[in-house]
């Protein structure tokens, strides 16, 4: 975050920032919009684009394009202003949803591919490489562990 931007976040709302900054980051998830959703969870009502790129000192493409993405994945909701052309946008609070969001996008996909490169890589062995496949063989059961469990979380999520 840039200095100037501290001038209108409070110290907690900083912090806070922070802390969302680690947590979206764990899912590969940009700096800039875990900012975004930390100004939209702090706030206090709805916010406009332009309050949030104002709190954050961001241009008005950079709070467009990470509202778009945390629209886009069950973070934010759109919610439009009668009588006016922009939005408002509220943050998603419920941690089961956006547990379930990373969990569908982000972590079964990888998974996926996971499997495909572990297999991949234990058909290209030789046979006589006993190690590597032993630690082929490891990582696949784990692989094959989480891809039971995952829906099992995932259901609890939701």
């Amino acid at each position: 975050m840039q200095k100037e931007a501290t001038a209108t976040l409070q110290d907690w709302e900083i912090e806070l920032l922070n802390i969302f900054v680690g947590l979206f980051d764990s899912f590969g998830v940009p700096k800039s919009v875990a900012q975004i959703y930390g100004v939209l969870f702090c706030a206090d009502g709805p916010l406009t684009q332009e309050e949030i790129g104002q709190k954050l000192q961001i241009s008005a493409g950079s709070a467009s394009q990470g509202l778009r993405l945390l629209v886009d994945m069950g973070a934010a909701h759109r919610q439009s202003i009668p009588g006016q052309r922009g939005n408002q946008f509220t943050p998603e609070r419920s941690m089961r949803r956006l547990l379930g969001y990373f969990l569908d996008a982000k972590m079964r996909p990888r998974m996926r591919t996971g499997k495909e490169r572990l297999e991949s890589l234990r058909d290209r062995l030789p046979a006589d490489n006993m190690l590597a496949r032993k630690r082929l063989e490891s990582l696949l059961q784990w692989q094959n562990k989480a891809s039971k469990l995952l829906p099992v979380i995932s259901k609890f999520l939701t």
